[in-house]
């Protein structure tokens, strides 16, 4: 008897890649769209937006600002086979890749900075976030209550 160990995400997997294969067919290679992993985190004062960007040049990455929302577009082109040339395997996927982001009210194109390195895009927002504001302690001032009888007292002998 030959038992045979079949991943449980499978079929899944196999659902997606033919899905992917019908869209392409159907609407052409140029037309997928991905979406880029990201982290977003702080450093001080500073918001900063981490992409993966494996294998796409600093001139294919677009990033724009647009009122509060943040574009990331980035293309990679997938390698044409030469004539001759046969792929035994093709895993690298080309295509257009893009997120968005809402970052603070008052965010100007001033405060970003973006650069590639090492296929991470880094783009940073120098002094998107403020400082929580402190708390004060307001004094309470209180008023004695004046006795009723001491009151009316006070006024028949005037």
């Amino acid at each position: 008897m030959i038992v045979r160990y079949q991943h449980p995400y499978a079929a899944f997997r196999q659902f997606d890649r033919e899905f992917e294969r019908l869209v392409r067919a159907g609407f052409g290679q140029g037309s997928v769209q991905y979406t880029l992993r990201a982290d977003v985190y702080t450093e001080g004062e500073d918001l900063v937006v981490t992409a993966a960007v494996p294998g796409v040049s600093p001139e294919d990455v677009t990033v724009e600002l647009e009122g509060r929302r943040l574009s990331i577009t980035a293309e990679r082109r997938r390698r044409e086979a030469a004539e001759g040339d046969r792929y035994l395997v093709r895993g690298l996927a080309g295509g257009t890749f893009r997120r968005e982001f809402t970052l603070p009210e008052g965010t100007t194109a001033e405060q970003l900075s973006a650069e590639v390195a090492d296929g991470l895009l880094t783009v940073r927002v120098a002094g998107a976030v403020k400082p929580a504001p402190q708390p004060q302690r307001i004094p309470v001032n209180g008023v004695t209550p004046a006795i009723e009888g001491e009151a009316a007292e006070a006024t028949a002998t005037e």
